[in-house]
């Protein structure tokens, strides 16, 4: 038998909270520790870090993308949930560290399930609707990197340390502090502001996400059966 998840679960739905609880607990290994209707309400509980459904829309106004920062910033691996998808949020909470993004057009709750279990093993899973979205990106203003800055920063993101990224490029660990500087320029410039070491890992992931939208040989994720 698989070992137990435990989870938290963000939704001013209470009815549905307690229907995920319920399938979760009769369906699945994952177990539903916390519930609270807003981001403060389940911090106010100081659970111990660890994976966390969230709505987007929250009944009490709170945006999203700042509702995603202060969990992330708690330690929490944050995967939004939502009816119907929305550009602006997928790339604005995706940006601001959330792991997973699902909609209930798209996924059902096996799915959920599935990315929840990524994430406890330490991956990062990324949904083909999720991937879809993201390589909608076209903002003008998005960071373009360096190929050698590309490189840095995917190795920095998959969590090698900067004396080991050297050895591989055959550059010295100075120099690639360098380019970790002109990367975070960058982003900084672009109001992507660094604020940890997993924003290389953010970052790294939307870099891959772009290079496959642009190359022939791997094509663009299929678009999902939902509405822009």
């Amino acid at each position: 038998m698989d070992p137990l998840i435990t989870i938290g679960a963000i939704d001013d739905d209470l009815m549905g909270l307690e229907g995920k609880a319920l399938w979760f607990e009769v369906k699945s290994n994952v177990r539903v520790l916390v519930t609270a209707a807003s981001v403060a309400e389940f911090l106010a509980a100081d659970p111990p870090p660890g994976i966390v459904t969230l709505d987007l829309n929250l009944g009490n106004g709170t945006l999203p993308a700042d509702n995603v920062r202060a969990l992330v910033g708690a330690g929490h691996k944050v995967v939004i949930v939502t009816v119907v998808p929305e550009k602006r949020w997928i790339i604005e909470t995706t940006e601001a560290g959330a792991s997973a993004y699902l909609t209930s057009r798209a996924c059902n709750l096996g799915k959920l399930v599935d990315v929840i279990r990524a994430l406890d093993r330490g991956e990062l899973p990324t949904t083909a609707e999720h991937a879809f979205w993201l390589a909608q990106d076209d903002r003008p203003d998005k960071p373009r990197l360096t190929p050698t800055e590309s490189q840095v920063l995917r190795l920095v993101g998959d969590g090698i340390k900067q004396e080991s990224v050297g050895r591989r490029l055959g550059m010295a660990r100075s120099t690639v502090a360098t380019h970790l500087t002109n990367i975070r320029g960058k982003y900084g410039d672009s109001g992507l502001p660094y604020a940890g070491a997993a924003d290389y890992r953010d970052w790294a992931k939307q870099q891959e996400l772009d290079r496959d939208r642009h190359d022939p040989a791997k094509g663009q994720a299929p678009a999902p059966d939902v509405e822009p």
